[in-house]
């Protein structure tokens, strides 16, 4: 018995030979991994099948039966594949089995293929890489119910009892740990996969965190240049190129490369039309120049490539995962780049709104009443002038800028300076601010629509005016800001609708753009309106605190600003 272990043991090392250059191959890798095709499948099935077979062939001829390692390939197969490829190898390497005849045939044959679907039963319940223990406990099960197969199948009984008592223990021993052995092969390709996917990730994670401020600009050549120099300086290439749909946009590393990127082939667009990398291996002269072309979408549509090139050596399938990766990370940037942009110029056309609602009647009237004063008090006609001029250079000065809130609330005053210039005692103003506030910076007329609403709309309702209450308060990370009035109030079927898209009205125009712009800066933030019908209106809302020493990292743009 001692003999037949020692030999088993010694035959069993050719398989485990080839366990280890399996493990070399992308197919195999594919296949742990669970990326795996019905090609990668198809090779499994034949592979593991072989496997089953030449254990049968170098097994040792005992008794008119065969001491053998069948059962590793169906049951690796069936722990990789699951039971239904654990069944069909198990059938293939059972079949070949049965055919060749002897008295253990038909027990042999069948034991092969329940042990395949043993492994795949095993693998169905054991969602991860199967552990070698596992893998260990399931080839003495397997190999066990085929001794009991044997005793029960095979006749005559003496000769299969004399045959399990030599070949029982041995067989037990040495495919179960065959099988634990195979499983800790793949185990360690399985690690090796995890390492160079942890290394991919990082490398990914570093590019994203380094090309993000360039590519929000769009793809054009000066940030092509930079991006293709920051993934050449990433990853192990040994040239990179940017590409539009006419032209090279920027390349680094090989001189001869600009050549080979002058205009897209026709088998590169037709694999960019499913969204595939293409693969060219190039000799040239003694030579070899390789590359693989990702494509480059924006909402599916191709705008350029990003190319990868290796010199005297083919591209490798690393090289292609990464130009993946690379392709996919741009596309996405450039798609966020372009969804940023349309934004912005919503946002620029919300604003160009909100400005164009200085109304024509309040221009007009605030004309006719600088006429009026010249003829009976010159001096504050002049400063009537002078302070209107003042206002609409300052709401044309400050278009989509962000202004301390010391600026905005000198604009409000020069527009209730000229109101109460027509009104008089009518409008009346409480301010209640902290002054540690008022080098904060805000987005222009993020107040002032709001103090115009509780103007026009608030307290000039009522036959004898009003008051408008602004406070400015300290609250934590954020500003409170208050506008409150005195005046007629808003009816609650306009108050329920009044921030909500699509309704416009005259008082819900200029809210509604505050509050959008709030959300702008900081979802979520805190936008109240509190009204009564007869009672006035509060507006209340919070915005976050912007320093002057802040003011290089809070962009021009209202939606840029939105990180501190």
């Amino acid at each position: 018995m001692l003999n037949l272990l020692t030999i088993l043991a010694e035959r069993f090392s050719m398989i485990g030979l080839l366990a280890f250059v399996l493990s070399r191959a992308n197919f195999f890798k594919k296949v742990i991994s669970n990326n795996v095709s019905y090609k990668d499948l198809s090779i499994l099935i034949i592979i593991f099948s072989l496997i089953g077979i030449i254990g049968t062939y170098v097994g040792i001829p005992i008794n008119g039966a065969i001491a053998n390692s069948r059962v590793v390939g169906p049951m690796i197969a069936g722990l990789l594949g699951g039971p239904f490829i654990g069944f069909l190898v198990g059938f293939i390497a059972g079949l070949h089995r049965f055919l060749i005849g002897g008295f253990t045939a038909l027990s042999c044959g069948i034991s092969t293929t329940i042990e395949g679907l043993i492994g795949g039963i095993i693998k169905k319940y054991y969602k991860n890489t199967v552990d070698w223990k596992i893998a260990f406990l399931a080839g003495i099960i397997g190999e066990t119910l085929q001794m009991i197969l044997i005793l029960t199948i095979s006749r005559p009984f003496s000769d299969a009892l004399s045959l399990v008592k030599v070949i029982g223990l041995p067989m037990i021993l040495v495919n179960s740990s065959g099988i634990a052995v195979f499983m800790l092969i793949i185990k360690s390709v399985f690690d090796e996969i995890d390492i160079i996917e942890s290394r991919q990730a990082k490398i990914m994670l570093d590019i994203t965190s380094k090309t993000i401020p360039y590519i929000r600009s769009g793809l054009n050549k000066d940030t092509a240049k930079v991006v293709s120099e920051i993934i050449y300086e990433s990853i192990n290439v040994d040239a990179v190129a940017i590409t539009d749909l006419k032209t090279v946009l920027a390349y680094i590393g090989l001189d001869d490369v600009q050549d080979k990127c002058q205009f897209l082939k026709k088998a590169e667009i037709n694999t960019f039309r499913f969204k595939k990398v293409y693969v060219d291996n190039n000799r040239k002269g003694l030579g070899l120049l390789s590359s693989v072309t990702a494509p480059l979408y924006c909402y599916d549509e191709l705008v350029g490539t990003l190319k990868l090139f290796r010199k005297n050596k083919f591209v490798n399938s690393t090289d292609i995962e990464v130009a993946k990766g690379l392709s996919n990370l741009i596309s996405n940037q450039l798609e966020i780049a372009d969804a940023e942009n349309q934004k912005r110029i919503a946002n620029e056309m919300k604003f160009n709104a909100l400005q164009a609602q200085i109304n024509p009647h309040f221009l007009f009237n605030a004309l006719n009443t600088v006429i009026s004063f010249i003829q009976y008090n010159p001096d504050d006609a002049s400063k009537l002038l002078i302070t209107l001029s003042e206002y609409l250079r300052n709401n044309l000065r400050f278009a989509g800028k962000w202004i301390k809130i010391c600026k905005e609330l000198e604009n409000i005053d020069a527009y209730l300076f000229i109101e109460k210039a027509r009104f008089g005692d009518k409008i009346n103003v409480v301010k209640d601010i902290d002054e540690n506030l008022l080098n904060m910076y805000i987005p222009a007329l993020l107040i002032q629509p709001i103090v115009e609403n509780a103007v026009k709309h608030g307290i000039l309702s009522n036959d004898n005016g009003g008051t408008v209450t602004i406070r400015i308060k300290n609250n934590n990370d954020c500003i409170r800001f208050s506008i409150e009035d005195d005046g007629e109030g808003i009816e609650d079927e306009v108050l329920k609708k009044i921030v909500k898209e699509g309704y416009s009205n005259n008082v819900g125009v200029g809210i509604r753009n505050v509050y959008e712009r709030i959300q702008s800066v900081q979802k979520g933030a805190l936008f109240k309106i509190e009204s009564k019908k007869g009672y006035g209106t509060k507006v209340i809302f919070d915005f976050p605190k912007y320093y002057e020493e802040n003011k290089e990292e809070i962009s021009n743009d209202i939606e840029i600003a939105s990180s501190r």
